[in-house]
């Protein structure tokens, strides 16, 4: 898989910039994302991706599009109301770069298919399930695997990389509590469109930063809420007490 004449047209203003070197190009062509989830977060950060000349994407998600989807889920339009969101997203995506590849799963993530998982260079969570975030945690903290957790709800946005390696902080770490707690949810308490497409496009920029190594993102909080504008960073320690830690 290399970038043909037709893709280096369409990334040609990215691929100028000093972070895109030869090497840097080579790591896009070649880096493999899953992304959990085609929502607020997802369809954004998807499709940021994609525009950023990243080739190899797979998404997991089992919803179909309802209209309550459309103020926020930008890939889908009320023609695609009752199909699934994976599908779609990836036909909406392929118009972007006809030549990547992306695979779309019209289903959950379950432990049934997490293993799948050890094909990717990261792992991405979107999914707006404290259940499934848990999940993917666990199965990443106990395979080395790279993860990026992206959560929003009402106005606050809430994303971390965990590099799994080297000294233990995951995501149980920061929130260790049961996996069917009770958390705020979008449909619940409501969601700004703006504050989950920001979401996308934050999540997008700390995935490519950490293919390129543009900068270290890992166990570093980003709090960011978009009604006043205010961003924190927040450096992330081990939590010596995580279930996680020796297990």
């Amino acid at each position: 898989m290399s970038y043909s004449d037709l893709e280096y047209e369409i990334f040609s203003r990215q691929f100028i910039l000093k972070n895109f070197s030869e090497n840097n190009i080579e790591k896009l062509e070649h880096f493999k994302v899953c992304i959990i989830g085609v929502g607020g977060i997802g369809c954004p950060l998807t499709q940021y991706l994609i525009s950023s000349g990243l080739k190899n994407i797979t998404l997991f998600d089992g919803d179909r599009i309802e209209k309550t989807n459309l103020g926020r889920q930008i890939l889908y339009s009320i023609d695609d109301v009752g199909k699934f969101k994976s599908v779609t997203a990836k036909k909406r995506l392929l118009k972007t770069n006809p030549n990547s590849e992306i695979t779309a799963y019209s289903e959950d993530l379950t432990t049934d298919n997490i293993n799948s998982l050890l094909r990717y260079d990261i792992v991405i969570d979107t999914s707006d399930s404290w259940y499934t975030s848990k999940l993917i945690n666990k199965f990443c903290t106990h395979n080395s695997l790279k993860f990026i957790f992206s959560s929003a709800v009402n106005y606050n946005i809430q994303i971390c990389l965990f590099k799994n390696t080297g000294n233990h902080i995951c995501l149980n770490c920061l929130f260790p509590n049961d996996e069917d707690i009770e958390q705020a949810r979008c449909e619940t308490v409501g969601i700004s469109s703006v504050c989950a497409g920001i979401a996308g496009l934050i999540t997008a920029q700390k995935t490519i930063n950490t293919i390129l190594d543009i900068k270290d993102e890992s166990n570093l909080l980003t709090l960011i809420n978009t009604e006043n504008l205010s961003i924190n960073n927040i450096i992330l320690k081990n939590n010596k007490d995580c279930v996680l830690n020796n297990s």
